[in-house]
C-alpha cells in the first residue's frame, strides 16, 4: 500500500513539473512576441 502511495505522489510531482516548465516557455514566447517587431509595446527601462 505504501509503495502505491509513493508511486502516485511521484507521478503527480512529475506532472506538475512538466506543466510548470511548459507554462514558463509559453510566457517567454508571449513576452518575446510582445516586445519585438513593428507592433511591439514599449518596455520599461530601469
Amino acid at each position: 500500500m505504501l509503495k502505491k502511495l509513493a508511486l502516485a505522489a511521484l507521478a503527480a510531482g512529475a506532472v506538475v513539473a512538466v506543466r510548470k516548465r511548459g507554462a514558463g516557455k509559453g510566457e517567454a514566447d508571449l513576452w518575446a512576441e510582445a516586445t519585438r517587431g513593428p507592433g511591439a509595446v514599449s518596455t520599461p527601462r530601469s
